[in-house]
């Protein structure tokens, strides 16, 4: 049921990101805009998405009779410890989207890989170390990269 839930909230995202990549500026000597490759990703995810919603569908209606036999509340408390990473990534991916209007795409984007390493991966100190390594550099060259090179805006906030 968590598949189907998470392959539901993948297709909405994939229709918001190609509904909203159509506003990236157009350059004339391209026949690629900044848009087409967010497009052509949403695509892609919303088609494996939609796979994935079939396919975990046809499997919980052949496992109907076991569900029946649960208990709901047993049954929901099986599905929230089975997933508890999932739940949490996706409460914090929620929550990144929202805070970066407010702070800007630098501060946030490092929070939120941060956040995300500790919560997925080991907690050891070396490791946090390496997290935070890799969240700067991976934030700095992304904004470096579609800022100057690509001509693509980020959300400023109040630091950068």
């Amino acid at each position: 049921m968590g598949e189907i839930l998470i392959g539901i909230a993948l297709i909405i995202i994939c229709i918001v990101i190609y509904s909203q990549s159509g506003d990236f500026p157009y350059f004339n000597e391209v026949h690629l805009n900044a848009g087409s490759f967010p497009k052509l990703i949403a695509v892609l995810l919303g088609i494996l998405s939609l796979m994935l919603v079939i396919s975990k569908a046809k499997e919980l209606l052949s496992q109907k009779a076991e569900i029946a036999k649960l208990d709901l509340r047993e049954y929901l408390r099986g599905v929230y410890k089975e997933h508890k990473l999932v739940f949490f990534t996706l409460i914090s991916l929620f929550l990144y989207i929202f805070i970066m209007q407010f702070i800007g795409f630098v501060l946030t984007t490092i929070v939120f890989i941060i956040t995300t390493g500790l919560i997925i991966g080991p907690k050891k100190k070396k490791n946090i170390f390496i997290i935070s390594v890799v969240a700067v550099v991976i934030t700095f060259s992304t904004y470096l990269f579609f800022e100057n090179v690509l001509h693509v805006r980020f959300p400023s906030g109040l630091f950068f």
